[in-house]
């Protein structure tokens, strides 16, 4: 081993003299890279091989590489290259290799070696990693496509391209990745093919030109043969073949007629693909073969798509198919138009698709919530077709917070009577079957009783009501009734009276005591024996559970309090706390008795 590794520096010696020669580095950062790549020869060199240790070495000779650029670039010295960056390469090459020998399942490894041979140009070594990866990988679809991709695009070499693809096709006849890959490359050929002739490809394809017909045939053959096919392969196809057209508009037809056969009557997403292709303007939808009309403005992109949108709605009657209606609609409204012809077609597409699923009891709950955010957004809100909504989506969804705290919304919004929002709030409470569902409606009740001032008496009754509810909801709203005392009774007297109520009889949250000692604090003459019941409090419902409760006790004896029960309440924390929030309150602990650390 130390043959190997003493040759190794040996053959470096050039790099090193390189380096001060032209001032690239001082001698104390050549010294510095020698003892490094040295501990790293030594750990790669070791009877037992880790695979980080070559990452580590590899990553390491890389950051040398980028700043050896850096340094040239500042001190602008453009010599030795290959002495230099040359020599690195070539290490960081035999490292790539030494690893891949050793630890050769390790396909993250290739896949790091083959984009290092793709950033530095290294086309042939890239070709044969790839292909010494198929011997140990070659039960990965990813890893076949991967180096037909390189053949074809980087090597520039159809005909192993076609090798790889053929075997892959033999060893994965299930993967739709790897046919839709054999079809690209047949299709980017084909190009390939007109774009050196002088002719276009409709001319050539009227002369039935030998070579384009052969590529054309070929994958087309491809696509006949893959006997898997999913709507998602008809959707990555369609989308393929869209980038060499007119060369795949045969194709292209054909895959579109076959996914309506296949899919007409038992997928949403079929449908839901030909709409978004309509709409997208895509000439494979064109009703006839010969192309005598494109759809180009957005108006009659838009009528095509929802036309394919209803006809897959007289066959399939989901509600999955309507809200990929829905949710096709409100895409389109996301982006804005300066035409203001096409943006009234789109608000009236939406809208449309918001009433035809409504009208067939197809509504998901999520889509008829944003429906009704809609309604409530506008200026001038039709009542009737509110009260429609709501009611629709009330019989279906009767569980629903959101339903019932949107209903309440437009009853404030429309400044109803007092009793009819009360009686609808009740009759929400009655229908929600949690309290976590119940709490938005009470939100939204306390939210209209804070709107209305001409009923003062209201928000006091409501807040001691809402405080005999579940634990749920009363620990939501007592801090919140502190705040309201103190605002409302122009003093504290009244909320220390209503905090200790609280303590005595309810079960509270740290909320309710974190919050009585802030106002305490707030006071403009702090009480501090009533701002130390408070941290009393918290410390004896959560003190075994919550470091938090101890650390704000400590801070305020230090700042307001005695410094002299830090001992004391330390000795409380350390036998209350559990091992684990322990180890949280003792850091924090040594930083308050300690500032200076």
């Amino acid at each position: 081993m130390s043959e190997v590794i003493e040759l190794r520096r040996e053959q470096s010696i050039r790099e090193f003299e390189c380096m001060k020669h032209l001032k690239l580095f001082t001698d104390e950062e050549i010294a510095g890279i020698k003892t490094k790549r040295l501990n790293h020869e030594y750990k790669t060199e070791r009877r037992q091989k880790n695979l980080v240790d070559f990452i580590n070495y590899i990553a390491y000779e890389k950051n040398v590489l980028q700043l050896l650029r850096e340094r040239r670039r500042k001190l602008h010295v453009n010599r030795e290259y290959t002495s230099l960056e040359g020599a690195i390469h070539k290490r960081i090459r035999v490292l790539y290799k030494r690893a891949l020998a050793r630890f050769p399942s390790e396909y993250r490894l290739w896949e790091h070696f083959v984009e290092h041979c793709r950033k530095h140009r290294k086309i042939v070594e890239g070709s044969e990693a790839l292909a010494k990866m198929l011997n140990y990988h070659g039960d990965k679809p990813k890893a076949w496509i991967r180096t037909i991709e390189w053949e074809y695009r980087k090597a520039k070499n159809m005909h192993t391209a076609r090798h790889f693809a053929v075997r892959g096709l033999q060893r994965h006849p299930t993967c739709g990745e790897i046919h839709l890959a054999f079809i690209g490359i047949q299709m980017a050929e084909a190009t390939k093919l007109v774009k050196e002739a002088k002719e276009t490809a409709e001319e050539m394809l009227a002369e039935n030109n030998v070579s384009l017909c052969k590529q054309l045939e070929s994958a087309s053959l491809v696509y006949e043969n893959y006997e898997h096919k999913d709507v998602a392969f008809f959707a990555k196809l369609l989308e393929q073949l869209s980038e060499y057209r007119p060369l795949s508009n045969a194709l292209g037809e054909r895959a579109l007629e076959e996914m309506r056969t296949l899919f007409a009557d038992n997928s949403e997403e079929m449908w839901n693909i030909l709409a978004n292709l309509a709409l997208d303007g895509n000439a494979f939808l064109l009703e006839g073969k010969d192309e005598v009309k494109v759809a180009v403005t957005l108006k009659q992109r838009l009528n095509l798509c929802i036309e394919t949108f209803r006809e897959g709605l007289d066959r399939l009657k989901t509600k999955k198919l309507y809200s990929h209606y829905i949710e096709t609609m409100l895409k389109l409204n996301a982006t804005q138009s300066e035409d203001i012809a096409e943006e009234k077609a789109k608000r009236k597409a939406l809208a449309a698709a918001f009433r035809e699923t409504l009208e067939a009891d197809q509504m998901e709950e999520e889509k008829l919530i944003q429906y009704l955010k809609l309604l409530l957004l506008n200026d001038n809100p039709k009542e009737e077709l509110i009260m429609n909504v709501i009611d629709k989506g009330l019989q279906q969804f009767p569980h629903s917070s959101d339903i019932w705290t949107h209903y309440l919304r437009y009853l404030i919004q429309k400044e109803a009577e007092l009793k009819e929002v009360e009686r609808v709030f009740q009759k929400a409470v009655k229908s929600l079957d949690s309290d976590k569902n119940k709490l938005p409606v009470w939100k939204m009740l306390l939210q209209y009783f804070q709107t209305r001032p001409d009923l003062p008496d209201k928000v006091e009754k409501f807040f001691l009501q809402a405080i005999q509810q579940s634990p749920s909801i009363s620990h939501h709203f007592q801090p919140l009734y502190l705040d309201f005392l103190l605002f409302t009774k122009n003093g504290i007297t009244e909320v220390r009276k209503e905090y200790n109520r609280l303590v005595k009889n309810f079960t509270t949250t740290l909320d309710l005591h974190q919050k009585m000692a802030s106002l305490e604090a707030a006071e403009t003459q702090p009480n501090v024996t009533e701002w130390r019941k408070c941290l009393e409090q918290a410390t004896h419902f959560y003190g075994k559970t919550t470091a938090i409760v101890w650390l704000d006790y400590i801070r305020f004896e230090i700042e307001h309090g005695s410094p002299r029960k830090m001992q004391t309440l330390y000795e409380r924390a350390k036998g209350m706390l559990d091992e684990e929030t322990f180890g949280v309150f003792l850091p924090e602990y040594e930083l308050l008795k300690n500032p200076l650390l």
